[in-house]
């Protein structure tokens, strides 16, 4: 016990040397009394660990002495260090509270403005509710004065229909009266009759009594104006065998049969299928004789149509002869040019130009307009340059060196030295003219009528009377003796 004893009893005197030494400095520091100076201290505490360090014991536990103090010291440190990582960890706590303290005082004004808008949107529904039980009540005012009205106007109606009741009752007792007394009437004009009647047979007795006595002179008169109203029929008539001719063309002259088909003004939809119809009847009746396409007066017109009439001509059993009496312009011209065979008068126009057309869109839409207008002069005015023995480009030079806008007509003595059309006729003699042509007025269309025209005089600003006459087909004037010009 002994051997433990010294050595705790050693550091126990050594730290109450240490806490002694430290308890008066502390109060030389409180009493204010001089503090011995720091040589002294170390001179002192030398000489008091001189005095222990004699003893081996002593000396060893100085060692654990200092031992002691370091891991006093390292300790020191260590909590220091704890010290440090417990304020930042504070600070970090403190900043992490504020951040939620903040946090919190978001989310409580986020709250109320919430808070605030679901009021809002309350006193916004509680107005529109209020709005929806006004409209509602005035509906509902507006429904009950409508049915006020409807009932008013349902009273006025059954008194109206009471009213009409009443009146139609009283018309029908009217009627009744009149039925009565036209039936009256009606039995006493019945009596009238009847005795007219029996007066009329009386006088009917006496006619044919008369009648038979002048029967025979009444007889003799009928057949005097029977056989003259048959003759005059026989008159009026070509009263011979209709004659068809494999030739018709003989020294100059045409002979044209009623196997004829007018062509004439311009060639619209339709006209082609008029002319074909008439096409296949003939052909229908004999495939032999001839067909007539006579053309008096045509300004041309549809391509379509022109080429259905041509295919027509030319896929016929009987040839189609075209016949142009006056003018055969654009697409009439194309029909006479590429006819099996064609005919005119000396003075008959034949005019030919290129397919006219027009085109409205863009710039795609008039190209393939073009393209359509190329193909039609291909397939319609390319035969007639061929049949010319020229390309179709030197037929178009040609209507531009005949005419300035390229429209190149020839009287028929003439354009057939082109090809335009086969035989210069001298005169035609049209056997199709079977009956009298008669004058017809009015909308009667049947048989040969003659147009009249009436020109009626007028009187210029200036005084003098005039008379205006009608415009003139293409390609005709006016040759008119008229030193006054009275004509117009």
């Amino acid at each position: 016990m002994e051997k433990y004893f010294k050595p705790v009893f050693v550091i126990l005197c050594l730290s109450s040397f240490t806490f002694f030494e430290v308890a008066v400095a502390e109060s030389q520091l409180i009493s204010g009394e001089p503090q011995p100076t720091k040589t002294e201290t170390q001179k002192t505490t030398k000489e008091a660990k001189t005095t222990l360090s004699d003893d081996p014991e002593i000396a060893a536990l100085q060692k654990q002495l200092e031992h002691l103090k370091l891991q006093h010291a390292i300790l020191s440190t260590q909590n220091l260090i704890q010290a440090d990582k417990y304020k930042k960890n504070l600070l970090e706590y403190q900043q992490e509270k504020g951040k939620l303290q903040l946090m919190n005082e978001l989310q409580l004004e986020r709250e109320r403005h919430e808070l605030a808008e679901l009021t809002r949107e309350k006193e916004k529904l509680s107005l529109e509710n209020a709005l929806y039980a006004a409209k509602q009540k005035q509906l509902f005012g507006d429904l009950n004065a409508q049915k006020i009205r409807l009932s008013l106007e349902k009273e006025v109606y059954e008194h109206e229909k009471m009213k009409l009741f009443a009146e139609r009752e009283k018309e029908r007792q009217e009627l009744a009266m009149q039925n009565a007394l036209t039936e009256e009437l009606n039995k006493k004009e019945g009596l009238k009759i009847q005795l007219e009647t029996v007066k009329l047979n009386l006088e009917i007795a006496k006619l044919e009594l008369d009648r038979n006595k002048s029967g025979i002179e009444v007889e003799e008169v009928a057949k005097k104006i029977s056989k003259r109203m048959h003759e005059e029929v026989w008159e009026d008539e070509v009263n011979k065998p209709k004659e068809y001719l494999k030739e018709p063309f003989v020294d100059g002259h045409l002979i044209i049969s009623d196997r004829r088909i007018d062509l004439d003004i311009v060639i619209i939809p339709g006209v082609a299928n008029y002319v074909n119809e008439r096409i296949h009847y003939y052909n229908n009746k004999n495939s032999e004789y001839p067909i007539f396409l006579v053309i008096d007066f045509c300004f041309g017109g549809s391509v379509m149509e022109g080429a259905k009439i041509v295919e027509a001509m030319q896929s016929s059993q009987a040839p189609v002869y075209v016949v142009v009496k006056t003018l055969a312009s654009s697409m009439a011209a194309v029909i006479t040019t590429l006819a099996k065979r064609s005919f005119a008068y000396p003075n008959a126009v034949i005019l030919h130009h290129q397919v006219w057309s027009f085109a409205v869109g863009n710039q795609k839409e008039i190209k393939e307009q073009l393209e359509i207008t190329k193909e039609w002069t291909r397939r319609l005015l390319q035969p007639v340059a061929e049949k010319m023995g020229m390309t179709m480009v030197e037929f178009v030079e040609k209507m531009y060196e005949h005419n300035s806008v390229g429209d190149w007509y020839e009287f028929a003595d003439v354009a057939v030295n082109s090809k335009w059309v086969d035989h210069v006729v001298k005169d035609i003699r049209d056997a199709s003219f079977s009956k009298q042509p008669v004058e017809v007025k009015g909308d009667d269309k049947e048989g040969i009528f003659i147009l009249e025209t009436k020109y009626e005089e007028k009187i210029d600003p200036q005084g003098q009377r005039f008379v205006e006459l009608p415009r003139l087909n293409q390609l005709d004037v006016y040759y008119l003796y008229n030193p006054k010009k009275y004509y117009r």
